[in-house]
């Protein structure tokens, strides 16, 4: 892995697009690990790792209250002023990777239960498919200076981990 310092004089030119409840935990504090099993259009729908400092691009597809633990699931009741302009896409926070593995037992899972939201059901769910692993990313998340907004494109679209931005911010945005 790259060198994990934080990165201030460049932002960050590539996203890792998560679910818009799971960025406000991120943001929150009620989260710190990243769980992925790669998105499906990613090669052999595995995931792999594409940067150490990247912005969360918050999605709204897929989310719902049964993939949370119930202590999280107000975190829902106001995602919906999240949801960007039409035709943009916003980012508040960026995220730093601080550590990285990989679990291959489902039991491996248990000592991380306090450090995310996901619904048990989710977790094993994602463990599952595909092939019994999932990558593990340990972040500290930081707010931007001030929203972020890009406009949206097309290459953004599809289930996959990253995106790289076609408008990329400047210096000082993030």
């Amino acid at each position: 892995m790259t060198d994990l310092s934080v990165q201030t004089e460049q932002p960050p030119h590539i996203a890792f697009k998560e679910w818009a409840v799971i960025c406000r935990a991120l943001a929150s504090g009620q989260q710190d690990v990243i769980l992925r099993k790669g998105g499906i259009v990613e090669p052999d729908g595995q995931f792999r790792l594409e940067a150490d400092d990247f912005l969360l691009m918050p999605t709204f597809l897929h989310q719902s209250a049964e993939s949370l633990m119930p202590a999280a699931r107000p975190l829902l009741a106001t995602i919906e002023a999240d949801r960007p302009p039409a035709g943009s896409v916003v980012f508040t926070h960026r995220a730093q990777i601080t550590d990285a593995f990989v679990i291959t037992k489902l039991a491996d899972l248990k000592p991380l239960r306090s450090r995310h939201v996901w619904s048990d059901q989710v977790v094993e769910e994602r463990f599952q498919r595909w092939q019994e692993r999932l990558d593990v990313l340990v972040v500290a998340v930081r707010p931007l200076p001030h929203p972020l907004q890009l406009p949206w494109h097309e290459s953004y679209a599809g289930c996959k981990s990253w995106v790289h931005l076609a408008d990329a911010p400047e210096a000082g945005q993030a």
